[in-house]
């Protein structure tokens, strides 16, 4: 009897449907946009299956912003450094957390994730070669996922440049400008997991025109100012070149100062390569940019760009209130020119320049 009264129940309601199909089609259901931390966890998901066959769980991802001062404190403790470059030399930035590395080491290893506690030890740069592919990968797939997502448009285009030893050379080497972030927890692994996480920065992208997404806006005419040319208008004459414009082009060379002290001259003679000669306690951000003979340019803090030393200036005013290095020497006085060498201004040596030439000056500083 049961079985009679669904069977009623399902032909009346096919009946009906029948019925009623012509006057009230059925109404599909709309796909829904992808969000960011949908479209993003289909991309690690994607990039890990394709590369390495290692089943990733997205735990959370976070889509978010973040200015240049703010990154530093959203990447994950002991992470292995990726500088990204990006189209039009954009440079973003990748931190793969202690325990993401350490999962695509095992997985390229042993062939799977295994949950044996590892070791702490610093990332270095082998370990960053081993996790080149997967950067690129992520990167490749999150730039499809996020094609057409609202505020991750810039995302595309970008992979592996090099890597980073000192979270503190990012402040350096970034721009400062909005970032779009994405932060991942993930579990990795299929029957043995680890927790990995994954931060992902890129510069956000500036604004669009309705038409052309691709293209900025120009910057706001203000009333009484010349108004751009056409794009077809003829190019502005040349001027002529001056002394000026030429003396810009002259190379002038700059020495960089960290800190100065005093050795002997029995400390400077057993120099030899190799030797570590230890210098007083100085803060990096008090570098100094100095011309060779002494003169005080500018003032810095040391870093690194592009696997190279550099110094970000600080504001011009701060040369006028510089102190000189405590318990240091001063700049030495540049060492004068040979006064033997012929000199239209000059008249001949004296007898005082007996043999034409200068005695050498011992330089005490270094």
């Amino acid at each position: 009897m049961a079985q009679n009264g669904q069977a009623d129940k399902l032909r009346a309601l096919l009946q009906a449907r029948a019925q009623g199909g012509a006057e009230k089609p059925a109404r599909l259901p709309q796909p829904q946009p992808l969000s960011p931390a949908r479209a993003a966890a289909n991309a690690v998901g994607r990039a890990a299956e394709r590369l390495y066959r290692l089943p990733v769980l997205p735990v959370d991802i976070r889509p978010g912003a973040a200015t240049l001062a703010e990154l530093p404190e959203l990447l994950p403790e002991q992470a292995l450094l990726a500088v990204l470059q990006g189209p039009g030399d954009q440079i973003g930035v990748m931190a793969l957390g202690f325990e993401t590395v350490t999962a695509l080491i095992e997985v390229q290893a042993l062939g799977r994730v295994t949950a044996r506690a590892a070791e702490r030890r610093r990332l270095t740069r082998s370990d960053a070669a081993i996790c080149v592919d997967f950067i690129n990968a992520l990167m490749a797939e999150l730039g499809t996922e996020l094609t057409g997502v609202d505020g991750f448009g810039a995302i595309q285009g970008y992979g592996y440049a090099t890597h980073l030893d000192d979270p503190r050379a990012l402040i350096l080497m970034l721009e400062d400008r909005p970032y779009r972030s994405l932060s991942f927890e993930l579990r990795l692994g299929g029957g043995e997991t680890r927790d990995g996480s994954i931060l992902v920065a890129v510069p956000q992208k500036a604004d669009a025109r309705p038409g052309d997404p691709s293209r900025p806006l120009p910057a706001p005419a203000v009333q009484g100012s010349p108004a751009a040319p056409p794009a077809d208008a003829a190019p502005a004459p040349v001027r002529d070149a001056t002394l000026a414009a030429a003396m810009t082009a002259a190379p002038v060379d700059v020495v960089g100062v960290l800190c100065r002290r005093t050795i002997t001259l029995g400390e400077l003679r057993a120099l030899v390569p190799g030797r570590m000669l230890p210098l007083p306690r100085v803060t990096l951000a008090e570098a100094r940019l100095e011309t060779p003979g002494g003169q005080l340019l500018a003032t810095g803090k040391l870093g690194e760009s592009e696997g190279c030393h550099a110094l970000r200036l600080h504001d011009p005013a701060r040369i006028a209130t510089q102190q000189p290095f405590a318990g240091t020497v001063p700049a030495p006085d540049p060492i004068p020119a040979d006064l033997s060498d012929s000199d239209p201004f000059r008249a001949s040596p004296g007898p005082h320049m007996a043999g034409g030439k200068v005695p050498a000056r011992l330089a005490s500083g270094v």
